[in-house]
């Protein structure tokens, strides 16, 4: 013995053995790195996609509805409000109400075709929700039409049940396109 110390086999094998321990976690965390990229990107990709079929659907309703058939809904809402001023009458028939309310059947379809029929390109549940705005309108304004206890030629009662529920509706449809979130 020379006094030189060998390094013992094994740890030249234990050595080549962390080294390719080494390369292949670096590998196997480039992998990971890379499937993680690409998994983010189409991700982000379909966030986006998402986002922009939004921006389509609300410029789509400001096109359609906002910035055309406005006018439609302010000017049908003033009919019926024209329409109802002639149950501030003193002892009107039956035959009037019955006049009246079939000519707000009338304007609430024209509101239906003129306003709200357009929704239905933007958004099926909007469409819905001015829909049913619209129906309760017209059933509560008919039920007290013909309601025998009420007294509309009474004008402090004429506007708190007719005045009043009108602005309200109104009021309530247009916040409903207001609030109007895309899904």
């Amino acid at each position: 013995m020379c006094g030189i110390i060998k390094p013992p086999e094994s740890t030249t094998d234990f050595m080549i053995l962390l080294d390719i321990a080494f390369k292949s976690a670096t590998i196997l965390i480039a992998a990971f790195n890379a499937i993680f990229a690409v998994k983010i990107f189409y991700l982000k990709d379909e966030k986006d996609a998402t986002e922009k079929e939004k921006d389509r659907k609300i410029q789509l309703l400001k096109t359609l509805v906002l910035d055309n058939n406005v006018k439609n809904y302010y000017s049908i809402f003033e009919e019926i409000e024209n329409s109802l001023t002639r149950l501030k009458q003193i002892s009107i028939s039956q035959s009037d109400k019955k006049t009246i309310d079939e000519n707000l059947s009338d304007l609430f379809i024209k509101l239906r075709y003129r306003f709200y029929d357009t929704l239905l390109a933007v958004d099926d549940q909007l469409y819905e929700s001015i829909k049913l705005k619209a129906d309760d309108l017209q059933t509560y304004l008919t039920d007290t039409i013909f309601d025998q206890g009420v007294n509309l030629s009474h004008l402090p009662k004429y506007d708190m049940l007719i005045t009043q529920k009108l602005v309200e509706a109104k009021t309530s449809m247009i916040k409903i396109l207001f609030e109007y979130r895309p899904n």
